[in-house]
């Protein structure tokens, strides 16, 4: 039981070196203007439409037992006024024996602010689950049962809040994420959610009427690790196409490739190549984004309604022009 107990102790304690030394990077994605909604659930509703995410990411290829991350996220504005937004999301990290689960239920509430601007507000409550997988551990005594088929789990209640501040050339977000810093308990050790902060802020200039540039920035915050900022730079031709780079500091330079269809199907891939020390154990990591949008086809007007229609649009010209003159 003793050798039962320190094994224990020490998978869990493995576990929180692991949240740890991750929280800072969570949730990780260099195609980040893709992953949005996964940074702050502020942005569910943004959009007039439902947005549909898949991302995957293949962290430090050819070093043993290295982070793959899994998401899935569907958000979308209802109602007629678009005021409200709602939002889930499912996510998994996994590796070597170490596995994290997480789902999460968003509410967002947009503000008009002017004109240009509008403002979201949201948060998102849901639950992670932590897992040591025994069963895959290499022992040297094979004869233990204590050791065999088992998987330690704990299950823990988040939530996370933010707020974005949008139009359709310029976001601005913040978010706070684990910031009930509820606790994760062992059998023999106990620690905390950690709470970090995410700020995002993009503008995309227009340079001419095919092609435009999108410089972004995303910052993370978790203490006590240092601050990282995150820089990218996208050109984008014709809403079709983009490529662009990316530099995570101490961590990361990238390159960023995508195209859209139809404008609907956003398909985003990244190559990090690492410039920290871990350069010498890995080759890089790899990451591809599909992002739909579900956008209602405009329906098409037979040549009576177009008839009808330039007819109703000239007469309210007249009249919008004979107020102005009366106002004179």
């Amino acid at each position: 039981m003793k050798k039962y107990n320190y094994i224990l102790s020490l998978f869990a304690s493995i576990f929180i070196l692991h949240v740890v030394s991750r929280a800072q990077q969570l949730p990780i994605s260099t195609n980040y203007i893709l992953t949005n909604y996964a940074y702050n659930p502020a942005v569910a509703g943004s959009m007039p439409h439902a947005v549909a995410t898949i991302n995957y990411r293949n962290q430090w290829v050819g070093f043993t037992d290295a982070p793959k991350s899994y998401m899935v996220s569907l958000h979308s504005s209802v109602g007629k006024q678009k005021k409200v937004g709602l939002g889930v999301l499912v996510s998994s990290d996994n590796t070597g024996l170490l596995g994290k689960t997480s789902g999460y239920l968003t509410f967002a509430y947009h503000i008009k602010l002017n004109k240009t601007y509008k403002l979201g507000l949201g948060v998102s409550v849901g639950m992670i689950q932590y897992r040591i997988k025994l069963y895959d551990a290499k022992v040297a005594d094979t004869g233990d049962d204590l050791l065999t088929g088992n998987l330690l789990s704990n299950n823990v209640f988040d939530s996370n809040g933010g707020l974005y501040l949008y139009s359709d050339k310029l976001f601005f977000g913040v978010s706070i994420y684990q910031y009930l810093g509820n606790a994760i308990t062992w059998k023999d050790s106990k620690s905390t959610l950690s709470p970090h902060f995410y700020s995002t802020l993009g503008y995309t200039f227009k340079v001419s009427k095919t092609i435009s540039v999108q410089p972004s920035a995303l910052l993370k915050f978790n203490n006590p690790t240092p601050l990282q900022p995150e820089f990218s730079l996208r050109g984008l031709y014709k809403k079709i196409f983009w490529v662009g780079g990316s530099y995570r500091m101490n961590d990361a330079v990238s390159a960023l490739v995508g195209f859209t269809i139809k404008d609907k199907l956003n398909i985003g891939y990244s190559y990090d190549f690492p410039i920290s020390k871990i350069r010498t154990y890995t080759s890089g990591s790899h990451e591809i984004v599909l992002s739909y949008h579900f956008i209602k086809a405009k329906k098409k007007l037979n040549a009576d309604e177009v008839e009808l229609n330039d007819i109703d649009n000239s007469i309210k010209s007249k009249l919008k022009k004979q107020n102005e003159e009366g106002t004179k």
